[in-house]
């Protein structure tokens, strides 16, 4: 038996931030939407704990779990987690009403930090450590960037998701690569002013080829994906990839439009809204690809059959 995504759901707590909202950096909807396919993203208030907002999204899945100590573990991924001690993990177990004997862990690999997450906890089950695994990823990105920052400020946002992995008599084994190239990391990066600097053209060719790369290689060691799910880092980014990969002949998701931006929970967001949107199959196998920060890169393919509800 191998293992695959058997749950999924999100939450996107706080207000609805819309383009004209940044006219005051001299921004406008046409220009933004131009730049970034976005037209408007989740931003969470300031005193909201991003443990509640990752118990948010695990609290349904542990719920129709049923028997929660058969999670064996949580990996809670994110990159705009600020608590360095304890890790955030233990409070999501808690939370989220997972039991005291889980494996909780952090893990921050950027905008591939979901991708990263589904290959440890898919690694985690096929060896036998886990009878499933709980892979989080929560983000508030708006509290990362500089609010005056015409580059960033309208890119992040905010949200969470997760997925339970199990083994099952039908999947078929999942494939991974990932890489990643530490004399790269000022491509991408905190200031010590705080906000996030990028370096926009190399970014922009970087994730477009890395992710391209990474797609083609899933279909190149098969079983080939059913749909395909970029990080949704940017519109014309997405759109590159998809433009690259129309050879491959499957669904490519881009719904950036009104979602931003969310680093690593991008991905399984996407994903979980074009499952409850209906333009997906319950049943299938999902190829994700994604670039981020340090640098860091990966795909992974695998089998899903989810519950035809998966929003709480």
């Amino acid at each position: 038996m191998s293992a695959g995504i058997v749950d999924i759901a999100t939450a996107k707590p706080g207000r609805t931030i819309h383009n004209d909202h940044f006219a005051s950096i001299g921004l406008t909807d046409e220009w933004i939407r131009r730049r970034s396919g976005i037209a408007s993203r989740s931003w969470l208030p300031d005193e909201t704990p991003l443990t509640e907002v990752a118990a948010e999204a695990c609290a349904p899945i542990v719920t129709r779990a049923g028997d929660p100590s058969s999670i064996g573990a949580l990996v809670v991924v994110s990159t705009s987690v600020r608590q360095r001690v304890p890790g955030v993990a233990q409070k999501v177990a808690q939370l989220a009403g997972l039991g005291p004997s889980v494996l909780a862990f952090d893990m921050n690999a950027a905008c591939c930090g979901f991708v990263y997450g589904l290959i440890t906890g898919l690694s985690l089950c096929d060896a036998g450590q886990a009878r499933s695994v709980l892979v989080c990823s929560v983000e508030a990105m708006s509290r990362l960037v500089d609010r005056t920052d015409r580059q960033t400020a309208c890119i992040f946002a905010d949200g969470s998701a997760a997925v339970l992995l199990e083994e099952r008599a039908e999947f078929a084994d999942f494939r991974q690569i990932a890489g990643c190239d530490g004399s790269r990391e000022a491509l991408m990066r905190e200031t010590d002013a705080g906000g996030i600097h990028l370096d926009g053209t190399q970014v922009y060719d970087r994730a477009v080829r890395r992710m391209s790369e990474s797609a083609q290689y899933l279909f190149d060691h098969g079983p080939a994906p059913t749909v395909l799910v970029g990080h949704q880092a940017n519109g014309r980014i997405l759109e590159q990839v998809r433009s690259f990969s129309t050879h491959l002949g499957v669904p490519f998701v881009n719904r950036i439009e009104n979602s931003g931006n969310t680093s690593s929970a991008s991905i399984p967001m996407a994903f979980a809204e074009e499952l409850d949107a209906g333009s997906l199959p319950a049943v299938g196998r999902l190829g994700a690809v994604a670039y981020g920060a340090g640098e860091a890169w990966g795909g992974v393919s695998v089998d899903y059959r989810v519950p035809t509800v998966t929003a709480p």
